[in-house]
């Protein structure tokens, strides 16, 4: 093309040259289409709060919980959370957990979402000095476990509950221990009723101190909660 077409074609249509020119600015091109060098735009990425896998999977995690009986179905999930969250090896966790399905003295009751266990709770019975010296014997609460991902939302309680319902069909008063600096733990079932029995030394809480507490059936029921599964 002579110098005389482009100059007549620049003449005919003005805007041609500059818009070709401004299209081919990498910064441009990649607002438009998102190609192009991604340097011209790393200033307006500084102001943006990406999400972070924790919090994209957070949000993806379907809302629904039940609160139910172990199962044989649910032992691998329950014993893949043991180790997940307390980073120790399975060990025989997985028999134990199982032998509470078919024994009278204990009862275990998991939380679910989407069929996989996100969190449990143990209840058994124990002899005189079992959960510690001096201890009566008794139905104790014991083993609770929930999902960091899952914390926050009332699971605990709920496996709480579920619990006491169940011992309440056996005894008149259920007990728990658990460390002195477990506070989250102790508020939780102050918050149900569980009254300071007594302290004791114990070299299985970072404390060195053990806290029974006791939770004595009045005329509150302990009925299903909102996670929990309905009688049939």
């Amino acid at each position: 093309m002579s110098t005389v077409e482009r100059r007549v074609r620049a003449m005919i249509n003005p805007w041609s040259t500059a818009f070709a020119r401004w299209w081919c600015h990498s910064a441009a091109r990649f607002t438009l289409t998102g190609h192009g060098p991604r340097r011209r735009v790393r200033r307006r990425d500084r102001d943006v709060v990406r999400p972070t896998g924790a919090d994209t999977a957070a949000s993806r995690m379907p809302q629904a919980v039940r609160i139910e009986p172990l199962t044989q179905v649910d032992v691998a999930s329950a014993v893949e959370l043991a180790v997940r969250a307390l980073r120790v090896k399975p060990g025989d966790r997985g028999e134990q957990f199982a032998s509470d399905i078919t024994d009278e003295l204990a009862q275990m009751f998991v939380a679910k979402a989407n069929g996989q266990v996100v969190g449990y709770g143990r209840v058994i019975e124990l002899a005189a000095d079992d959960a510690g010296p001096g201890t009566p014997a008794g139905c104790y609460l014991s083993g609770v476990l929930v999902d960091p991902a899952w914390q926050g939302r009332g699971i605990a309680t709920a496996l709480t509950r579920a619990r006491l319902r169940w011992a309440f069909d056996h005894t008149d008063a259920v007990f728990y221990v658990a460390g002195a600096n477990n506070t989250a733990s102790l508020h939780l079932h102050a918050a149900l009723g569980f009254q300071e029995v007594k302290r004791f030394g114990s070299d299985r809480s970072a404390a060195g101190v053990d806290v029974l507490s006791q939770l004595v059936r009045t005329t509150a029921t302990y009925g299903p909660g909102p996670l929990e599964a309905q009688p049939h």
